[in-house]
């Protein structure tokens, strides 16, 4: 029953959760294309569910496997509330920034600073939804903070929630 199929969901979440903790430690910082990496992960979606936009060759010197994540979390969590996400990656002078902003119903602004907490749903009746967005922007965000960066969340153009990486 629905009691079962919650134990099993936070099984997976916490196996994930401690892989995640695991490689944190043992992963080496290496140099690696951000736009390659960003375009390998969205190549598993359906084409129409995205828009990139890219300057070209964007390197970071990171853990390559943890930046990963990082960005598929917030990519998967955007594709849940929403069924467009658009992509952006570009250059500051200090810093790498990595956009991803959904065309959902956003989140509101005082549900912000909750949403960085484990295990935490803005919508109680959404459930344990499969994507396991309870650990995803958590983990994001403690993937980037491990980083220098950081992750902050603000209202997007298309309506709904824009997620910004930044990374030093």
């Amino acid at each position: 029953g629905k009691m079962a199929e919650d134990i099993d969901e936070m099984e997976k979440m916490l196996n994930d959760y401690l892989q995640y903790a695991k490689s944190q430690i043992e992963e080496k910082s290496v140099n690696f294309d951000l736009t390659e990496t960003i375009i390998s992960l969205l190549k598993k979606h359906d084409p129409s569910k995205y828009e990139f936009y890219s300057s070209k060759n964007i390197q970071f010197n990171g853990r390559k496997n943890l930046i990963k994540r990082c960005i598929l979390n917030i990519l998967e969590n955007g594709l849940v509330y929403g069924n467009k996400i658009f992509v952006e990656v570009k250059k500051s002078v200090n810093s790498l920034i990595v956009i991803v902003e959904d065309n959902g119903p956003g989140i509101p602004k005082s549900e912000y600073i909750n949403v960085f907490r484990p295990f935490y749903r803005v919508d109680k009746s959404r459930g344990l939804n499969k994507s396991g967005v309870g650990l995803g922007l958590s983990v994001a965000q403690d993937i980037a903070k491990s980083h220098g960066g950081n992750i902050s969340l603000s209202e997007s153009k298309h309506k709904g929630l824009l997620v910004k990486i930044s990374l030093p």
